[in-house]
């Protein structure tokens, strides 16, 4: 959501009214004691926006899948939702740095979470006119409101908790997001589902789904307004009217992007690291398709608190693999860990190929994968940052996101192919099995680590 701090300054947006309302009830002069508790309301707030992001995304998946079964939009829903988030980021990032950069990113954090209120009452009201078109293009502002946002929350953390205590503060920033978004998965699949079934229990001669949404949707709006009230309590932090609007930044993410292109090293380890996404966004869509062989009856309950478990597991191992990773890297980085992290990665894939599905060791497949992939990934987002200088280091993390939301498309339309194919979900695991193998193979005669940090 773009802003506006006064008449003559403003950046064409259907939205600049919410950070105006933002910043004209912004407090002008804030006690010095509050820095703790804002600090604690944005790491609220961020978890919440995770967790809200997922879990109306699953109950709209539920939704679609039980009101349009045997429709290409049942079959379809998670392809169309996932493709949702990437594309408000690669379009409108620049524009979303620009607009925290701007104003006061106190203002903009009250402005999304406003935004946020009002399309979780859209969707709430598309549930209620069983109007799936609406409930879906308020998921869509809802990536846009999640594209403004992330800027702003990552931005306010330095002028909360300043320098010295910003390593901590991003830690657990990214710990809670985590959190939120396994939680919103979670919480989803298990409360639909279980309304789901009570519901058909009584009656099946109409789709229950509309029913089964509308209470966690409810539940879930009223989240927001806590959310709001709590923005309020943040520090006032100050707006920047000398950064000037240029039409450059509406594009500028394609030329970081270019500028990348071109220095070889962070090239090569920016393409490392897009594989990793291509990856993962590949097993998340995937487990929707090892859910519905599990539950075939798309009316019947069961599907999404079955890929809920399926990401739980595959998240927990990531953060424990994140931490142990962390832990072992505390006075350097170590690249070497990325080949047995890939190699071991594709294990577990090969382990959800042959153990049925949900048992014991299926499940422990996943774990493995989630724990292997943080060996892979935590070095080689280490190794990018180092290779950067401190000037150009925001434009080259710019233009990674960019090439990992981009993987994220791919990866989507990937799944969609296989998913039309009529292949068993296993199958499709195949070539990316043999690819994990081969990039993690050839990771250490691409890469080469500088004596700064140990091998």
């Amino acid at each position: 959501m773009s802003g506006l701090s006064n008449a003559g300054k403003l950046l064409a947006s259907p939205h600049c009214l919410f950070v105006y309302y933002a910043d004209m009830t912004a407090a002008d002069t804030p006690a010095p004691d509050r820095g703790q508790r804002s600090l604690f309301v944005i790491l609220w707030v961020q978890m919440q926006n995770a967790f809200n992001d997922n879990f109306v995304k699953f109950v709209l998946i539920g939704l679609v899948m039980n009101v349009a079964a045997q429709s290409k939009l049942g079959e379809q829903i998670e392809f169309i939702l996932a493709a949702m988030i990437p594309l408000p980021f690669i379009l409108l990032a620049p524009v979303a740095g620009f607009v925290s950069d701007r104003f006061s990113k106190r203002s903009v954090i009250n402005a999304c979470l406003l935004g946020q209120l009002i399309l979780f009452a859209t969707i709430l009201g598309a549930i209620f006119l069983k109007n799936v078109p609406l409930a879906i293009v308020g998921y869509f502002l809802l990536a846009v409101q999640s594209t403004v946002f992330s800027p702003a929350k990552q931005g306010i953390l330095k002028e909360l908790v300043g320098t010295q205590k910003l390593g901590f503060a991003n830690g657990l920033a990214s710990m809670l997001t985590m959190a939120g978004i396994l939680l919103g998965m979670w919480v989803a699949g298990i409360w639909f589902d279980g309304r789901l079934a009570a519901l058909n229990e009584v009656s099946m001669a109409n789709p229950n789904g509309w029913e089964a949404a509308s209470l966690p949707i409810i539940a879930a709006t009223l989240g927001c307004l806590l959310a709001l009230a709590l923005g309020f309590l943040l520090l006032k932090t100050p707006a920047h009217p000398e950064v000037p609007f240029r039409s450059s930044v509406f594009y500028q993410h394609f030329i970081d992007l270019k500028r990348l292109w071109q220095k070889d090293d962070i090239r090569k380890c920016a393409l490392f690291v897009t594989f990793y996404w291509l990856v993962v966004n590949f097993l998340g869509i995937l487990f929707f398709q090892f859910a519905e062989v599990l539950n075939p009856d798309a009316t019947a309950a069961g599907r999404l608190s079955a890929t809920a478990a399926m990401l739980w597991w595959v998240g927990g191992g990531l953060i424990v693999g994140s931490l142990i990773v962390s832990f072992l890297s505390r006075q350097a980085y170590h690249l070497s860990y990325c080949v047995p992290g890939g190699l071991a990665m594709a294990l577990g894939m090969v382990g959800l190929c042959v153990f049925p599905i949900s048992s014991p060791l299926w499940n422990a497949s996943l774990a493995f994968i989630g724990l292997s992939s943080g060996f892979f990934i935590v070095p080689l987002n280490a190794h990018l940052q180092a290779l950067a200088s401190d000037h150009e280091r925001a434009r080259i993390l710019s233009a990674l996101n960019v090439m990992t939301a981009g993987s994220g498309i791919i990866a989507i339309g990937i799944s969609n192919v296989m998913a039309t194919s009529g292949l068993p979900p296993f199958l499709h695991l195949t070539p990316f099995i043999l690819a994990t193998v081969i990039v993690s193979l050839l990771l250490p005669r691409k890469l080469r680590q500088s004596s700064a940090s140990s091998l």
